[in-house]
């Protein structure tokens, strides 16, 4: 089976790179480099792309390599770039908006408290709503310990809102 062409994955697939790239960790300030990097990287890699994995697993493996480089990078620079907390939304009136940045804040914050290797799995798993045999691929551990440590993360999720929601 041949690959879709680079735009139409770039259509399909841009907004899941620009959400993945956020999600792991990189800047606000460099969410465009980044970003640009990613469909660099897709653009010279996209005829070696043998179909071994699932489309989006590739782009997920690519978006880690970047978003990696990227906080390496920013690290080496000393600044410190918070995530943006305003993030663009469909929503219909500015309640929604506000309570969508609200949750956003929220998770990145929770996102901050993880190891690198934890933070993807929740990001493919819990964001993305991958499934776990392509979390799996996408991180490269093996199925169980994807399965465990979505559990553990739901669990730890739900138990640093509620101690959020208990503090004054």
């Amino acid at each position: 089976m041949e690959p879709p062409s680079f735009e139409e994955l770039y259509r399909g697939y841009f907004a899941f790179s620009w959400r993945a790239l956020l999600a792991l960790g990189v800047p606000a300030a460099g969410i465009e480099d980044a970003a640009q990097e990613v469909w660099v990287v897709v653009h010279r890699r996209l005829p070696d792309f043998e179909g071994r994995s699932a489309l989006k697993t590739w782009l997920f493996g690519i978006a880690v390599n970047v978003a990696r480089n990227a906080r390496r990078s920013e690290r080496r620079r000393a600044k410190v770039s918070p995530l943006r907390d305003e993030l663009v939304s469909m929503a219909p009136d500015p309640a929604s908006a506000s309570e969508d940045r609200e949750a956003w804040r929220l998770v990145a914050v929770f996102l901050a408290t993880l190891d690198e290797q934890r933070r993807e799995v929740f990001v493919c798993s819990v964001l993305e709503g991958m499934s776990a045999p392509e979390a799996a691929e996408a991180t490269g551990l093996d199925v169980a310990t994807v399965n465990n440590r979505i559990r553990s993360l739901r669990r730890s999720f739900k138990t640093w809102l509620e101690q959020r929601k208990e503090a004054p």
